[in-house]
């Protein structure tokens, strides 16, 4: 069912927006709760911030069980031309004892680290969170005890339908909390960044880039800055809460 609709996704996420066939659609999307987490950028915070990197680590490390798909979804249906699909993704949990073990193979802690570290080395950004979408395909009926760790791609991630939607079915994949992204004065408008910017939140005004209000704050656009004009801030949510 996943191979047929693959290439209509973009168009049916644009049905959410019609009146009555939008109304089931957003279901879809409900009880979403998703952050990219910019590893490969080099991200400014506290001394005692726990980072991006360190949030993947952890939740694999203290996760009861683990699950690695053998192949991503993404990559093998569009197909991708520049990553390996066989780099799938982690789900994390209870819940994924349930996926079908044809899929996967459940792994070790060590085995999921090595896993999720060599995705980061070939430049693929990790999204952590708890998708409806991800319980639905796997049939998994513990919606609420299953992880998923992506690690995506700007040519083939399935999250580039998220342009597409109106913002309440949108809303479940945020940016992390504290997290800003910022373009500074070195910026001379090349337009890298808004040619990579998945969802299509930078933009050009008077020959500088800007970061529209639907930013996700994936860090690809800090990555990708011939100039390293675009800066990953991250302040602890206490400081966040405070101003």
């Amino acid at each position: 069912m996943i191979t047929l609709f693959w290439p209509f996704r973009f168009f049916m996420a644009g049905m959410v927006k019609w009146p009555l066939l939008g109304r089931w659609m957003k279901r879809t999307f409900k009880g979403d709760r998703a952050h990219y987490l910019p590893v490969q950028a080099d991200v400014k915070a506290p001394e005692s911030t726990v980072l991006p990197g360190e949030v993947v680590e952890n939740l694999i490390r203290e996760s009861s069980f683990r699950f690695i798909l053998h192949r991503c979804l993404c990559r093998s249906l569009t197909p991708c031309r520049n990553f390996s699909p066989d780099i799938g993704c982690l789900f994390l949990g209870e819940g994924a004892r349930e996926i079908d073990p044809s899929l996967g193979r459940q792994a070790t802690v060590e085995e999921t680290l090595a896993h999720h570290r060599r995705a980061i080395q070939l430049g693929l950004i990790p999204m952590a969170g708890t998708l409806r979408w991800d319980s639905l395909w796997l049939g998994v009926k513990q919606k609420d005890r299953l992880v998923t760790i992506c690690h995506c791609c700007d040519c083939c991630c399935y999250f580039k339908i998220y342009r597409f939607l109106p913002e309440e079915a949108a809303r479940g994949l945020r940016k992390l909390e504290g997290l800003e992204v910022r373009v500074g004065e070195s910026c001379d408008g090349c337009g890298i960044c808004v040619e990579r910017c998945f969802i299509q939140a930078m933009q050009l005004r008077d020959g500088k880039a800007v970061v529209g209000e639907n930013c996700r704050g994936c860090g690809r656009c800090a990555l990708v800055c011939p100039r390293k004009a675009i800066e990953i801030i991250l302040r602890p949510p206490s400081d966040v809460i405070g101003s």
